[in-house]
């Protein structure tokens, strides 16, 4: 900073005393000038402010490559701690010892989520979305257990829904994203809107075998409807899903079924009485309404 305002000092001195010399300078005779000129103080102080900006301009590099050098030095540095902390969390959330205690899920899925945005780089958003989805398949298989929907949830478990939710919502539409996590959260709170539709259905677990996908089971007073809830992506995979519901349902004479998407149905409701598969489209708590009504059609396929 000080070498800048010596520099600009010098530089408007050896203007000034170039602009005075120039002007009562006898132009006519140049060659006398230019020798007296070199003789003068001006002279030198013009030749101090070329040595002056040569030597800024080589300070001016060196201070270049040194903050190119610490700030990468600072970049290997926080790159190397984002990696011992994720280590940390993933060895803490699936711990290799058996005297290992595991951090409870809905830290190891805060923490993700912060290392997931606490970094620029897709390998280590894409490292994050993997270990989700290992403790997303661990959480859906521990909640698959219970038979009942009404059984109440461990808290555990449920912090860390709360926890997978948040995430969900933090990574949309980046690498850190996880289907499997987006699934698994679509799937539970359709479940848990079920259970806020109406005080005359009721809904409960029914024990996954062999090829069934049923999530729940709701009675109408008498009638029961299977209820099965696909994250699928586009609205011909839901045709399909559909078809395949239907056709499970012919071979056994199972109950009907309401299959919840994201999507709306594809089928007409002639259409969805011959499969005995009403689709409901189910995206926020508003669409409440639609997905009782889809279950009280099914209850009279």
């Amino acid at each position: 900073m000080l070498l800048i305002v010596a520099l600009c000092i010098v530089s408007g001195a050896a203007g000034a005393y170039l602009a005075l010399a120039l002007a009562t300078a006898d132009l006519a005779n140049w060659g006398l000038w230019a020798r007296d000129f070199a003789k003068s103080p001006g002279a030198a102080a013009f030749a101090a402010l070329i040595a002056a900006a040569i030597a800024f301009a080589g300070i001016s590099r060196q201070v270049s490559v040194s903050r190119s050098a610490l700030e990468h030095q600072r970049e290997a540095a926080s790159t190397a701690r984002w990696w011992e902390t994720f280590e940390w969390a993933s060895s803490r959330a699936l711990p290799i010892g058996e005297k290992d205690l595991p951090l409870p899920d809905s830290v190891t899925i805060s923490t993700l989520q912060s290392l997931s945005q606490t970094t620029a780089t897709d390998v280590q958003k894409v490292a994050c979305a993997g270990v989700i989805d290992v403790l997303t398949s661990r959480l859906v298989s521990m909640s698959n257990e219970s038979e009942d929907a009404d059984e109440v949830a461990e808290p555990g478990a449920s912090a860390a829904f709360d926890a997978l939710a948040s995430y969900v919502q933090a990574s949309d539409g980046t690498s850190a994203a996880s289907p499997r996590a987006e699934a698994a959260v679509y799937e539970r709170t359709v479940l848990q809107a079920l259970k806020s539709l109406s005080t005359d259905i009721r809904v409960f677990r029914e024990p996954r075998a062999g090829d069934t996908r049923t999530d729940a089971v709701v009675e109408l007073g008498d009638a029961k409807v299977a209820v099965e809830v696909t994250f699928a992506r586009t609205p011909l995979v839901v045709r399909a899903r559909a078809r395949s519901a239907a056709q499970q349902r012919r071979h056994n004479g199972a109950i009907p079924v309401v299959l919840v998407s994201r999507f709306s149905s594809p089928f007409t409701p002639d259409e969805e009485a011959e499969l005995r598969v009403v689709v409901a489209q189910w995206n926020t708590p508003e669409d409440n309404e639609t997905l009782l009504g889809a279950l009280r059609r099914a209850s009279t396929l």
